[in-house]
């Protein structure tokens, strides 16, 4: 038997990916955006499987809570783990999904 989410950002594409009908934080403010995704889909996916992730968190606390949290993902999940596996240091305590997302190169701060 297959775990299937009840998580409303698994199964509700509106809620989110590139078709989510959400508005980003600087279009609700009336400001410019100050980061930039470098790849939306896998940030999108990144920031879902980080759900419950209790930080401060190491590359292998990171590791670990996605592969609990995505056993019926499979292989949809690789550009995620690949990120976390090719880009995070060891030993450095992340505080949270987004320093995790800008150390991954998944998100760019504007300047």
């Amino acid at each position: 038997m297959s775990y299937i989410s009840n998580d409303r950002n698994y199964t509700d594409s509106n809620e989110s990916g590139v078709g989510a009908t959400s508005e980003r934080v600087g279009e609700v403010a009336v400001e410019p955006p100050t980061n930039e995704a470098t790849n939306r889909d896998t940030a999108s996916k990144m920031a879902n499987l980080l759900e419950g992730l209790q930080f401060p968190a190491t590359k292998e606390d990171i590791k670990n809570h996605i592969n609990r949290k995505s056993p019926a993902r499979g292989n949809r999940i690789n550009d995620v783990f690949e990120a976390v596996q090719n880009n995070l240091e060891d030993g450095v305590r992340y505080n949270s999904v987004y320093a995790i997302e800008r150390a991954a190169g998944l998100v760019e701060k504007k300047q």
